[in-house]
């Protein structure tokens, strides 16, 4: 008699789940305003907003791919370091959105 193998789901399914129970949850939009108010006091990385926020790096790195793709925040360089990396900022359009944020909280 042979074994078979019980089905493991695969990271990239794992991370996909817990990405659908975050949105659903509501927890995206709060991580997403935490990460855009990091970039409030100036450019910094995804590192530095991680600290900032508490947040987890592969958090943090979330949600900047979707705060970059919505056309809040930019990259405006690049560090010196090894290893280099990506310096993000505030467009005006991710000003506007922080600054509505903030209104909101007020």
């Amino acid at each position: 008699m042979t074994a078979t193998a019980v089905m493991q789901p695969t990271g990239r399914e794992v991370s996909a789940e817990a990405f659908t129970d975050h949105r659903r949850s509501g927890r995206l939009c709060a991580s997403q305003q935490q990460a855009l108010e990091a970039f409030t006091t100036g450019p910094m990385t995804r590192n530095q907003a991680a600290e900032r926020t508490g947040l987890p790096l592969s958090s943090i790195c979330g949600r900047c791919r979707e705060l970059l793709d919505a056309d809040l925040i930019t990259v405006m360089g690049i560090t010196q370091d090894k290893p280099a990396r990506q310096i993000l900022q505030l467009t005006e359009k991710g000003q506007a959105a922080a600054y509505a944020v903030y209104q909101e909280g007020a």
